[in-house]
């Protein structure tokens, strides 16, 4: 005896909101079904997370196919900044919420009152298992268009806001080749609720502040600091005497230059006890 298939009327809404159908809509609704949902329901088994492993493979594809077409004279390392940007999880759960698919998810009543539909690592989970879908559902070809229109707009956004660029890594540089000293960076502030903290990190030199940062990552904060930091940092070698910059590479080495002791530029912050270094 063939068993029916369960009807989700409901995702005829999504399916307007992504502009596809699915003859399939099991596998749609799959893609909505969140660990915490089979806590709650035993005749559920499965959750998504299958899905969003398909979906992350797919992601990362169609966006290094895409990269790799559109910029035929670029390296390999802008390249990989540029995905890195496309694909982190700040970028699907921004798509994720223009889509409106938090709504559709199927949580646990206490993920669900704790703010979840809005959660960004839920939302970027639950699009890489809806891409996941799509792609079991329509193939490669077609799924790639589908995602090429996001994967367009914010690429404008990313090179327009220098979002791909190592600024912890050319911040270190100008500092270690200028002041022979690495920076540090230190959690100053953590908000959010526990699974959705947003942190504030500081990117110091030598213990003095030079910008913040946040993030909903320690790396993405650290980045924000060092990219606040970094136009302070080269104020000040600007500002340095030419006899003290004019210097040969040996006596560069030899004679680091002196980091210092207030910067007019930065407002002057009291740090609590409890900020860390990280």
């Amino acid at each position: 005896m063939t068993q029916q298939r369960p009807n989700h009327p409901h995702l005829s809404d999504l399916e307007r909101q992504l502009g596809l159908t699915f003859e399939n809509r099991d596998m749609l609704h799959l893609a909505l079904v969140h660990r915490s949902y089979l806590n709650e329901r035993n005749n559920t088994t499965e959750s998504n997370e299958r899905l969003e492993f398909l979906g992350d493979a797919v992601l990362s594809l169609v966006v290094a196919d895409y990269l790799f077409r559109q910029y035929p004279d670029r390296p390999e390392g802008e390249l990989t900044d540029l995905r890195s940007a496309l694909v982190r999880r700040e970028t699907l759960a921004k798509w994720a919420s223009r889509l409106e698919i938090g709504q559709f998810l199927y949580l646990g009543k206490g993920e669900a009152q704790t703010g979840g539909r809005n959660r960004a690592l839920t939302l970027a989970s639950a699009f890489e298992a809806v891409l996941g879908a799509i792609f079991l559902e329509r193939g490669m070809e077609q799924t790639a268009a589908w995602l090429r229109p996001l994967v367009e707009t914010e690429l404008v956004s990313i090179l327009n806001e220098g979002r791909h660029y190592d600024y912890k890594g050319l911040f270190q540089k100008t500092a270690q080749k200028t002041f022979h000293i690495t920076p540090t960076y230190h959690v100053v502030n953590e908000t959010g609720l526990e699974h959705e903290r947003v942190f504030e990190i500081e990117a110091r030199l030598e213990g003095r502040p030079l910008g913040r940062g946040h993030g909903l990552t320690k790396l993405i904060a650290q980045q924000a600091a060092a990219r606040a930091a970094l136009p302070v940092l080269q104020a000040w070698i600007a500002e340095m005497p030419s006899n003290n910059t004019a210097t040969s590479t040996t006596n560069t080495q030899s004679q680091p230059q002196a980091v210092p002791d207030t910067d007019p530029n930065l407002e002057s912050e009291t740090v609590s006890d409890e900020d860390k270094p990280v």
